[in-house]
């Protein structure tokens, strides 16, 4: 797996993860988000076995002891693993 990083707007970034085994054989993309603001905040977090490439992704931006949020939409393994 890749975890691709866009710029969507001013310091405001979209992680997606393709995750090809899941709900194949179109499968899935991951999208997690990354608000880079005096206290930042990773919007959707992914399931657990994301954490290494939302990890890196997120330190590639900025170091990743500055995160000061994480948040969710709704409680499900997708959005908070």
């Amino acid at each position: 797996m890749e975890t691709k990083v866009d710029e969507i707007a001013e310091r405001v970034y979209r992680f997606s993860t393709f995750a090809p085994e899941i709900a194949a054989p179109a499968g899935f993309t991951f999208n997690q988000f990354l608000i880079d603001a005096d206290e930042p905040l990773l919007f959707h977090c992914g399931p657990r076995a994301l954490f290494a490439h939302v990890s890196k992704a997120l330190s590639a931006i900025m170091p990743i002891e500055r995160l000061r949020w994480i948040s969710f939409g709704h409680v499900e393994a997708d959005e908070c693993g």
